[in-house]
């Protein structure tokens, strides 16, 4: 009895978790929202009652209080319906039905996640390139996460390697006949996925603990076909979960199966074809992206000497940021828009304070020069673009000895 209802607990969670944790789909993007408004008081109460902790936003996004919050919530309400139908009599009669129904979606709901992060990352959706300020940062001032990133970015052989892994184990989970090993080896990708998170400091914790659990409970009515396989005893082929469908509706099974599929498919590929681009690295950046050693300065009528410049490089990044570079290596960034045709950047710093620079990029030479008024005076910077995807850490190489570099 503490058994079964420890399993509907489970399963009831494992439930309330995929409806309701919110994943940035690219179909919809009314998960967000739908949670929001059935928990976003409840958070905010919680939040502020329980933990003493008052909420600006409680919208839920990875690894936020709200997220914690979100899952302890739905953790106490699979509690709580799993109390409420023991005491329904009909439970019992349907229980089997309703579990199989959860299985036969957590089975397509993890499919969906490692075929969606598999090929991520084999079109280099997830491990971007490393932006050209990273790549002129010093190593010691990377934050770890952002370091694991960044080095993951510079190797397209291994992003395809792990993506493929990731990729194989989700068509193992839709094959009946080979879930088995797809669930093995979502255990194994998952376990390292964890690991690197939490070693890593990377902010997708709970949503990977979450996945890393949904494959542990997947895995539990294989135990006994585990523990044959590794006794050397006659592994059994009976079928593990009460068939949900009967004869009569084989063509609603057939149809809702290749639904699902359809709709995994859609969810994975449509961004890439949407943009038409399969590889992240040469997919289209903004207006003069890249790096640039700042070679002059002036403020007034007053040109800097080299040694009293305080600025180092800027950069525009690809997510449409410009970002400055001190001498001291620090970084401050800007949300940048830009009117080609004017010859205007507009900077937006994080109090949403504006500023207009001019800007003349000449070709010729690659000098971009930025001119702005500040502190009562015309400021002038001209940089010129450095190529820095012929920095070492970019560069292909492979060497079978040590010797023969």
């Amino acid at each position: 009895m503490k058994r079964s209802f420890a399993h509907t607990v489970a399963s009831f969670f494992a439930f309330f978790c995929v409806l309701f944790i919110p994943f940035p789909f690219n179909i919809t993007t009314i998960q967000v929202s739908i949670t929001d408004f059935i928990f976003g008081k409840l958070i905010g109460a919680t939040s502020s009652t329980v933990f003493g902790k008052t909420l600006s936003d409680t919208r839920v996004y990875s690894d936020m209080i709200s997220m914690y919050i979100l899952v302890l919530l739905l953790f106490i309400f699979a509690i709580l319906v799993s109390v409420l139908l023991l005491r329904i009599k009909k439970w019992q009669l349907y229980r089997e039905r309703v579990v199989s129904i959860f299985y036969s979606l957590f089975f397509y709901y993890l499919a969906l996640q490692l075929l969606k992060y598999g090929v991520d990352k084999i079109f280099k959706n997830q491990f971007y390139l490393p932006e050209p300020n990273i790549l002129y940062t010093p190593l010691g001032r990377v934050d770890k996460d952002l370091l694991y990133w960044s080095s993951m970015g510079t190797s397209h052989f291994y992003n395809v390697f792990l993506g493929s892994l990731e990729m194989l184990a989700a068509l193992f989970i839709l094959i009946k006949r080979t879930r088995l090993v797809g669930l093995v080896m979502s255990l194994a990708i998952l376990l390292n996925v964890v690991a690197v998170n939490f070693g890593f400091d990377i902010s997708v914790k709970l949503y990977s603990l979450f996945l890393l659990f949904l494959t542990v409970y997947l895995l539990i009515p294989y135990c006994s076909r585990l523990y044959q396989l590794f006794s050397e005893k006659p592994v059994s082929l009976k079928p593990l979960f009460v068939t949900v469908m009967i004869k009569k509706r084989v063509f609603l099974s057939a149809f809702l199966k290749w639904l699902a599929l359809g709709l995994i498919c859609a969810e994975v590929f449509y961004p890439f074809f949407k943009s038409g681009n399969f590889n992240g690295d040469t997919a289209k950046k903004p207006y003069l992206h890249g790096a640039y050693e700042v070679k002059q300065m002036i403020a007034g009528t007053d040109t800097l000497a080299i040694e009293r410049l305080p600025l180092k490089r800027f950069f525009i990044h690809k997510d449409s940021y410009m970002i400055f570079q001190d001498q001291d290596d620090r970084m401050q960034d800007y949300k940048l828009s830009y009117d080609k045709e004017k010859g205007i950047f507009v900077l937006t710093d994080y109090e949403f304070k504006q500023t207009a620079i001019w800007f003349h990029y000449r070709q010729a030479d690659s000098i971009l020069t930025l001119k702005y008024f500040s502190n009562g005076n015309d400021q002038e910077i001209s940089g010129k673009a450095v190529d820095w995807r012929k920095l070492t850490v970019l560069q292909k190489g492979f060497h079978w000895t040590v010797d023969g570099r």
